[in-house]
């Protein structure tokens, strides 16, 4: 299965909601080991820290989507050296190629393009996001989620639904 790794680029944020958020992504990253990964690994953030515990346990496969032409943002904040490659062409296309190449998606907290990524799941390859509790401060809103498949579980519950 590949699963779309999504969360937020700053710790400083999920240690407010967590302070154990660390040892909760490491802990996750070694539960999914036998499955591929599949994000965008901007330098510094929690998808390019949870895909370095992940391949430090021998993890199946990273895939990173980088948007290789952008011309408007560029990349260079991007982490190049994790994983194979997949190019989106643009920032603008990032989330729609990240919900293509994933089956489903575990969010491992909020940001604003995390919410974009979660809000794609509805139209691209349509899949369930399984949002972490312990790495948010509440639920989505119902008004706002609508139409997508959301479920809401404990990080020692992921083997359980994977």
């Amino acid at each position: 299965m590949k699963i779309g790794i999504i969360g937020p680029t700053s710790f400083d944020s999920l240690e407010k909601i967590n302070k154990n958020a660390k040892q909760i992504i490491i802990n996750l990253a070694k539960e999914i080991i036998n499955h591929e990964i599949v994000l965008t690994p901007d330098k510094d953030s929690i998808p390019e820290f949870f895909a370095e515990k992940y391949l430090s346990n021998k993890g199946k496969k990273v895939y990173s989507v980088i948007p290789l032409e952008d011309k408007e943002f560029g990349f260079s904040w991007v982490n190049q050296k994790i994983g194979k490659e997949i190019n989106c062409e643009t920032w603008r296309n990032q989330p729609e190629k990240l919900n293509e190449e994933s089956e489903v998606l575990l969010c491992l907290g909020y940001a604003p393009g995390v919410l974009i990524e979660i809000a794609y799941s509805k139209w691209f390859n349509k899949k369930l996001v399984y949002i972490i509790k312990e790495l948010v401060s509440s639920e989505l809103p119902k008004d706002a989620v609508r139409g997508i498949n959301i479920k809401y579980i404990s990080y020692k519950e992921i083997k359980k639904w994977l």
